[in-house]
């Protein structure tokens, strides 16, 4: 099993605690893999997710679309709330060029 895979195991582990989910979460924005943006969109958009854990599945996602120089409309459009403004404020301090993206009406 790959170390993302078990990362994606422990975040979508409702029975985990927070801070777990939370660390794994922030841990997956290193790792570029549908999966891992498919994990941290489920988490991101579930409504019994803690707001900590939303804001950090959002930063991660940004961070991977930071690194694969790729962003991805269809992605941002479905984030809300704070997972939405983690990512947009990771964006804006890290891409200014893609600022351009984030009035996307929704």
């Amino acid at each position: 099993m790959e170390k993302w895979e078990k990362l994606i195991e422990i975040l979508l582990d409702e029975s985990a605690s927070n801070a777990e989910r939370d660390d794994a979460a922030m841990d997956l924005s290193e790792y570029n893999h549908k999966n891992v943006m498919k994990a941290l969109m489920i988490t991101a958009k579930h409504d019994k997710t803690d707001n900590m854990i939303k804001a950090s599945c959002g930063e991660s996602l940004a961070m991977i679309f930071i690194q694969n120089d790729r962003f991805e409309k269809e992605i941002y459009k479905q984030l809300r709330g704070i997972a939405r403004t983690e990512f947009e404020s990771n964006i804006n301090s890290k891409r200014n060029d893609w600022k351009k993206y984030l009035d996307i009406e929704t």
